[in-house]
């Protein structure tokens, strides 16, 4: 066996090495995956479920190994010319080395990172990363001081260990065994070319050349989401999104023509245009108030429909919010803008759809757009934004001021001992402190508009030690706490002289991964939206009619009695439908009715789903036509969107 191993080159011997413990942590990671999202499994039948898992990670090898062969490419080329033409100089052999464990370490770093961000936000890592890599401080602080994801640290330091270990012998093995040893220029070449031809295999991660490359598409091979994302390799799925960002034909938005979807968005939502917006329609109310009522928008974070027992939750986590559902004006069939806050608070205040994984709110410069701040500004109201934290995360401080807030209160406001953690303060001390705040805006007699964003129900979960909780596990208690601090302001509030005169609307920011079925998580974008005046809405209404976070600024400036222009893709829930809404997950847009969900992805095929009966198969082929007219609507909608923002017609003029 030593003579058989001493006739191939050193080199050779040492990136064959390589791509075997490559594949080895690749899979490793891989099963830390699977097992931290196991739960998703129940939806595989079980008579099926272990041949599917089987070829999940059988397809999985295959992507580590497309990636494990453009990884050694360049030290296969180096250690080459050095084996062929330098005679196996040390220094070259020293870079080289180094070069490979740096890549590898890279590669094991961004699969660690993987496993929250997929357990998150049921994909695997793509680029969408960067939305906050201009905050990265606060990212890591917010990862760090949750406990659940330093799991993961522990493995990946074992593993980048156990490589620098493997490698450093590995490199002492292969070339010290060899370096007597000679190969005749024949046998290089023929060994050059051998190993050249695996690597092409390796690159295309198939045999059949009349086939095209191994893609993110061919990794949809079953109906159930969690097999099909575990066979991609994460490394693969983030750096394939970042060279495609580089492609000078994504840096615009081509779902379709401008012209042509301008002219559908018109039809669809039945607007005239004008000089400045093809979109535009003035809207006059029939009535107006005595006194104008003032508006307290609450932006709840991660309150996913799935989360409230209005809509089967059995955990009594939201009693608050169910028992506010029928007081007021409940829209049942809501669905966020994104699957990010800064998609929340831009998709609520401006009537705007996320694109992708762009974000608006950090555009330069910051667009002014036609909104509910500006618009109740111009109506006398005064305007004050309260957030728990930092303010500048997500450029919410910038672009609030840009976009008519008056006043802003976070983290720099509040006493330095009730920051619990980088999100900053507890729900409940933040309503507090914002009651007296309230109060003197009340005082001017003039109305106002508070915006609160909250943050209790997102980990790092900090629950103040004065809250008991029924639940045990921290997202339950967090949800419970969070709808517990909403419940305190509420009584609070109705103490105050302004609470009779004040609308409250709550709309949540996303939802959550909550009974996961498609790769894209239907509760993530499934949010409630309540309004609740007890002393102004005398007729309780529950709305059946599908609509979108867009739609929460139009129908909250109807319930006000407010003209304006409506220049944004939202539409007023108390007097107009939609046949369809759309929203968006990073790299994939949902279409949805009271029956159909159709998910259009960026990388893989289009798939249609009865998500009311919880199914999984894909019924496309039988409903092509419907599923035409749903992908029209969606992407008439944000390419009108997207041309709009690009020539700044988002404003008055």
């Amino acid at each position: 066996m030593k003579n058989l191993i001493n006739k191939i080159p050193s080199y050779i011997r040492f990136l064959f090495v390589n791509y075997a413990i490559g594949i080895l942590f690749f899979f490793v990671f891989r099963l830390i995956a699977f097992y931290a999202n196991y739960s998703q499994i129940e939806n595989i039948p079980t008579e099926i479920r272990s041949d599917v898992i089987f070829r999940s990670f059988l397809l999985g090898f295959r992507f580590d190994s497309v990636m494990s062969s453009y990884l050694l490419l360049i030290p296969f080329l180096l250690l080459f010319i050095n084996d062929f033409l330098l005679n196996n100089k040390s220094l070259l052999i020293k870079i080289v080395t180094s070069l490979i464990t740096i890549c590898y370490l890279f590669s094991f770093l961004i699969s660690s990172i993987d496993v929250p961000y997929f357990s998150h936000f049921n994909y695997r890592l793509t680029t969408a990363v960067f939305q906050w890599i201009e905050n990265p401080m606060f990212v890591l602080k917010m990862v760090f001081q949750e406990p659940s994801y330093w799991g993961i640290l522990v493995p990946l330091i074992i593993i980048v260990l156990a490589y620098r270990y493997f490698i450093k012998k590995l490199k002492h093995l292969c070339f010290k065994a060899n370096e007597n040893h000679s190969f005749s220029l024949r046998k290089k070449i023929v060994w050059f070319v051998c190993l050249s031809l695996m690597l092409i295999l390796g690159f295309r991660g198939r045999i059949n050349f009349n086939v095209a490359p191994l893609g993110p598409t061919d990794a949809y091979f079953s109906d159930y989401s969690i097999t099909n994302q575990m066979a991609l390799n994460p490394v693969f799925t983030f750096l394939k999104s970042y060279f495609d960002t580089k492609k000078e034909s994504n840096k615009e938005l081509q779902l379709m023509d401008n012209d042509l979807a301008i002219h559908n968005v018109k039809q669809y939502l039945n607007r005239e245009g004008n000089y400045h917006s093809p979109i535009a329609k003035n809207i006059i109310p029939d009535s107006s108030y005595t006194k104008q009522p003032n508006l307290v928008l609450i932006l709840m974070e991660g309150m996913s429909t799935a989360r409230m027992g209005t809509y089967g939750n059995p955990f009594n986590i939201t009693p608050f919010l169910d028992s506010i559902s029928n007081q007021g004006y409940f829209f049942k069939n809501l669905y966020s803008a994104g699957i990010h806050t800064h998609n929340g608070i831009y998709g609520t205040l401006c009537s705007y759809p996320a694109l992708y994984d762009r974000h608006a709110m950090n555009q330069v410069p910051i667009l002014k757009y036609n909104n509910l701040i500006s618009n109740l500004k111009k109506n006398g109201y005064s305007t004050t934004y309260f957030t728990n934290h930092d303010v500048e995360f997500d450029n919410v401080g910038g672009f609030l001021t840009e976009n008519g807030i008056d006043n802003i209160v976070c983290d720099k406001d509040y006493p330095k001992n009730k920051i619990l953690s980088t999100l900053g303060v507890a729900d409940d001390f933040m309503f507090d402190f914002s009651l007296p705040v309230i109060s003197e805006m009340a005082q001017k007699d003039t109305p106002f508009l508070a915006v609160f964003m909250t943050t209790s129900n997102h980990g790092p979960y900090r629950i103040p030690s004065y809250f008991k909780s029924k639940h045990k596990t921290d997202e339950l208690a967090a949800c419970e706490y969070a709808d517990w601090s909403l419940n305190k302001f509420i009584a609070d509030a109705r103490k105050q002289s302004w609470f009779s005169n004040t609308v409250f609307a709550f709309v949540a920011d996303h939802g959550w991964a909550i009974d996961v079925r498609y790769d894209l998580s239907l509760n993530y974008n499934h949010i409630p939206f309540l309004i609740y005046a007890p002393n102004l809405i005398t007729s309780p209404k529950l709305f059946n009619k599908i609509g979108g976070q867009i739609d929460v600024y139009p129908t909250l400036m109807n319930l006000l009695k407010l003209p304006y222009t409506n220049t944004t893709l939202g539409i007023d829930l108390f007097t107009e439908s939609r046949p369809f809404m759309y929203f968006n997950a990073d790299d994939k847009i949902g279409v949805i009715d009271d029956e159909h969900l159709l998910i259009l992805r960026k990388e893989g095929p289009e798939t249609m789903h009865l998500y009311q009966n919880k199914s999984v198969n894909n019924c496309i082929e039988e409903n092509k036509e419907k599923a035409e007219a749903m992908k029209k609507y969606a992407f008439s909608n944000m390419q009108a969107a997207y041309y709009l923002m690009s020539k700044n017609k988002v404003g008055d003029e």
